[in-house]
């Protein structure tokens, strides 16, 4: 009798640890975003007819490429932030990919939900529409994506930064798409945010190259700094050169 009473007790502290545990790494995950934040990236390279000849004349027509061609830019704005012990969550408007130094009215709104534990996500592919990747993870974004269960396109590479690797092979998606092998190469900063995102076709050659638009916040400090240290240096140089020399 004492046993089965010791072993109950067991058997229920074993129950309790195990919930505890579960809690404790569903809740590990959160948002690396702030409301009011804002994300722009820039597209550096975009072969517009070999992503054609990949995907189909319509590949940039809607989606987050809409629009998309080399010197563009698109932004998010971040409006809410949300999560909780089952749900990681950013609503965001966005302006798509423009030319244009100022942004106008956004075009659209939207809403990222991830699961606070990824463990419970069923297998996860982003196969839907390119670019096959998000433009952000929750964080650590290195631990999350390497909980997720994702298929054989994705390898995810935490050796030094962040990185998801996508190899897709001919006709893989659906007949004809994509129409060659492609690679892509993402990686992720310390935020959750893509900072870079390159597409390649078979001899390494880059089709698409877009990164994440910013001034780290101690860049601008320095360069006031810099900026003051040369403007001093001018004005000593100059005063030194209108000072009278006392002759003997």
């Amino acid at each position: 009798m004492r046993f089965k009473f010791i072993l109950l007790n067991f058997m229920f502290l074993f129950l309790f640890l195990s919930s505890f545990a579960s809690n404790v790494n569903a809740s590990e995950y959160q948002t690396g975003v702030k409301s009011g934040q804002e994300l722009v990236w820039k597209c550096n390279a975009c072969n517009k007819i070999e992503m054609a000849n990949i995907f189909g004349p319509e590949w940039d027509d809607s989606g987050i490429f809409k629009n998309l061609s080399k010197g563009t830019r698109m932004k998010w704005n971040i409006s809410a932030v949300e999560f909780n012990e089952t749900h990681i969550i950013i609503n965001f408007d966005t302006w798509e990919w423009t030319s244009e130094n100022k942004w106008d009215i956004k075009d659209n709104d939207f809403q990222m939900t991830y699961l606070s534990n990824p463990n419970d996500s069923q297998e996860v592919n982003f196969s839907n529409d390119l670019p096959f990747v998000p433009f952000w993870f929750p964080i650590p974004v290195g631990d999350y994506m390497g909980e997720l269960s994702l298929n054989e396109w994705y390898d995810v590479d935490n050796r030094v930064l962040p990185t998801l690797n996508v190899d897709i092979k001919e006709n893989e998606i659906s007949p004809g798409v994509p129409s060659k092998d492609i690679k892509i190469i993402v990686i992720y900063n310390d935020q959750g945010i893509l900072n870079s995102y390159k597409f390649y076709i078979k001899g390494n050659i880059v089709i698409l190259d877009i990164a994440f638009d910013f001034l780290p916040v101690y860049v601008i400090p320095t360069l006031i700094g810099l900026l003051c240290v040369f403007t001093l240096s001018i004005l000593l140089f100059v005063f030194k050169k209108r000072k009278p020399v006392n002759r003997i």
